[in-house]
């Protein structure tokens, strides 16, 4: 025998199936077999891999006859349960295990695979035992209790998993299995940052396991911080080979922090992997809505519920594109899927949001609002799973401080170091999107949608506070400088939008950055912005949306912003009523347009056409022509925790203006 070939031929087989190129794989096994016949280790590697591409009876075959080969060799025992199992063929699978226990009661490996099958079988209690028995045998191994926490997880019993786990960590520190498991739980759990703490640093104690990057990049994208999350989940398809469903999810982090080219760019590895891959797919119809293609959006969102009918951000595009004009059976999917209590949060929420938005399409409006209140709970039962929630008395403390940091305007020098800032602030849903729509058709502005930019460096601002201390002139320079990090190509433009709504909360800091920025501060119907704010699906971050006294109180925070910054930026800023704009939107934008420093172009009006994306709730409505769709006296009935709050807050109930009193 040449032994040099035939050990080349296995060597590279072995490397071909753990790489699951399984008919290479087959390739390298049989020209092992041609050199050494009767090898018993080839045949069985052979017959695995046949197992592997579903060729079962065949492989099984050769799996049967290298133990006749080598009775005596357990390995080729173990192969052949895998085979079985592989056809599903369980029960002579758990037999050749007990043929194993029969000569060596006290295997390892035979009794974890024997509660791996039971469990595939559906049989708790018999895998409870198996693991149990390998545990008795072996008390200081820690594969036994581990799979013991995993099935303690599957079952949802978070608590009891994380105890096994917790003893299991303290006897094996860096045992990959185990902190993947603890990290898992953690997620269940949502505790974000232990999760993030946790796999920060398996991460710098073992680089090059994807696992480990994958749990990071789980915990920054929600903790808020999504531009983090990209680059970790990045890291961990740098050490494997990513799949299509990889990609997939590396496409959506790049959508939520607007890299819209990249993920179009991912979107297109992934199908080329499988053209059909169902999360490729709701990722390709988000953003086909994004750039108004809507028909195309639909073809996607319809090609991915084919395979998975369940998707909800398929399901939610398909309403959205349709208008809420969904099949009964899309709308049963809907509602069963926002009912479902093992769904993932979001998606339920999301579902939820999906259904009322159906209902309302519908003129169903009570039964709309319930669906918008069922959403409202799941969003405010995850908050207090993760420890947040709206406090009135916090916020409104905190805008005090906001106040009381910017009483008269701060002096001016220099300019921005970047394009100058055009930003678009007020409460969500007050026309944001619409302005920032048309600005962005100007030939000299780059919109650049909602960034998180500026809300980072007044988190770092009002964290100097506490301690006494106000930022000097570095400071100021390198957030200016910060401000302008990771933003996308601008070309020539000489103005960048910015339309994050809570910028108005750091209005006089901008105005300190930036020189020459303008603010354009919008004010809407303060009843029908609360009432669609209350019928949107915000992310977790916006913690005041959920409920309708916190949406009127938080708008009542906002008024006296306005107020506040009208009086001390004069010149800085520009109040705009929704409902003036939208009545005379040409006079209207061409007031915004002068404002902002730029000369008329006629073609802000035609922003509907821009191949521009919007990623925004109003990714639809902001492409069809200006008009004022009002909706709360449909749901009149079902607003007075809103009017209320707006009351007491001093809220004009027309205009959102805040009385004189209460300035």
């Amino acid at each position: 025998m040449n032994a040099s070939r035939f050990d080349i031929a296995l060597q590279n087989g072995v490397i071909a199936h753990h790489a699951r190129r399984f008919p290479e794989a087959e390739a390298c096994f049989r020209e092992a077999l041609e050199i050494a016949p009767n090898d018993p280790q080839a045949t069985s590697l052979l017959g695995l891999a046949l197992a592997r591409c579903e060729r079962l009876e065949e492989g099984a075959r050769l799996l049967e006859r290298a133990v006749q080969l080598d009775p005596r060799q357990p390995g080729l025992r173990f192969n052949l349960v895998d085979g079985l199992v592989a056809g599903q063929d369980y029960g002579r699978a758990l037999g050749v295990l007990h043929t194993v226990l029969d000569s060596d009661p006290g295997n390892l490996q035979a009794w974890l695979r024997a509660g791996d099958i039971a469990q595939l079988q559906g049989d708790v209690a018999g895998a409870v035992e198996a693991w149990n028995r390998a545990h008795d045998a072996h008390p200081a191994a820690a594969a036994p209790i581990a799979r013991l926490a995993k099935l303690e997880l599957g079952r949802g019993r978070i608590a009891e998993a994380m105890l096994i786990l917790d003893t299991l960590l303290q006897q094996s520190t860096g045992d990959a299995e185990i902190l993947d498991l603890w990290c898992q739980g953690l997620t269940a759990q949502r505790e974000w940052g232990s999760l993030e703490r946790t796999a920060s640093n398996w991460c710098a104690a073992e680089r090059t396991n994807p696992k480990a990057w994958r749990h990071l990049a789980c915990a920054q994208f929600e903790l808020g911080r999504v531009r983090d999350a990209a680059a970790t989940f990045m890291n961990a398809l740098a050490i494997t080979t990513p799949t299509a469903e990889d990609l997939s999810m590396l496409a959506g982090l790049q959508l939520h922090v607007l890299d819209y080219e990249r993920a179009l760019a991912t979107l297109r590895r992934a199908q080329a992997l499988d053209p059909e891959w169902p999360g490729m797919l709701s990722k390709f119809a988000l953003l086909h809505m994004y750039y108004g293609r809507l028909a195309e959006a639909e073809d996607c969102a319809r090609r991915c519920l084919t395979r998975s009918p369940m998707d909800a951000t398929a399901l939610k595009v398909l309403a959205r594109v349709r208008r809420g004009d969904l099949t009964d059976t899309e709308f049963s999917r809907v509602v069963q899927l926002s009912r479902q209590a093992d769904a993932l949060p979001d998606d339920r929420i999301a579902a939820a949001f999906t259904a009322a938005l159906v209902l309302d399409a519908r003129n169903e409006a009570d039964e709309a609002f319930a669906a918008c209140q069922f959403a409202q709970q799941l969003s405010l039962e995850r908050d207090r799973l993760e420890g947040r929630g709206y406090d009135p008395v916090r916020e409104t403390e905190r805008i005090a401080r906001l106040v009381a940091h910017f009483p008269a305007a701060p002096a001016l020098a220099g300019k921005s170091p970047g394009p100058r800032p055009l930003f678009i602030v007020g409460m969500p849903r007050s026309g944001t999107t619409l302005v920032e729509a048309m600005l962005g058709a100007h030939s000299q502005v780059f919109a650049c949608g909602e960034r998180a930019a500026m809300r980072q460096v007044l988190r770092e601002f009002l964290a100097l506070d506490p301690a006494g201390q106000a930022p000097d002139e570095r400071q100021l320079a390198q957030w200016a400088e910060q401000y302008y990090k990771d933003l996308p190509d601008t070309g020539n433009a000489r103005c960048i939008t910015d339309k994050h709504p809570r910028n108005l909360e750091a209005a006089g800091l901008i105005a300190q950055l930036f020189p020459d920025a303008r603010i354009v501060m919008l004010r809407r119907n303060p009843v029908e912005t609360g009432l669609s704010i209350f019928r949107q699906e915000f992310s977790k971050h916006w913690e005041f949306a959920h409920r309708l006294a916190d949406i009127g109180h938080y708008y009542g925070l906002c008024s006296r912003l306005i107020a506040h910054w009208e009086r001390t930026l004069p010149g800085r800023v520009l109040t705009v009523q929704y409902e003036d704009l939208v009545a005379d939107f040409e006079r209207g934008a061409a007031d915004i347009v002068r404002f902002c420093g730029l000369d008329w172009e006629a073609q802000c009006l035609e922003y509907a056409r821009s191949p521009r994306p919007i990623a925004t709730f109003s990714a639809i409505e902001a492409r069809e022509p200006v008009r004022l769709k009002p909706r709360a006296d449909r749901y009149r009935a079902h607003l007075a925790p809103l009017m209320a709050a707006l009351e007491a807050a001093g809220v004009d109930p027309e205009t959102g203006a805040l009385a004189a009193s209460h300035q």
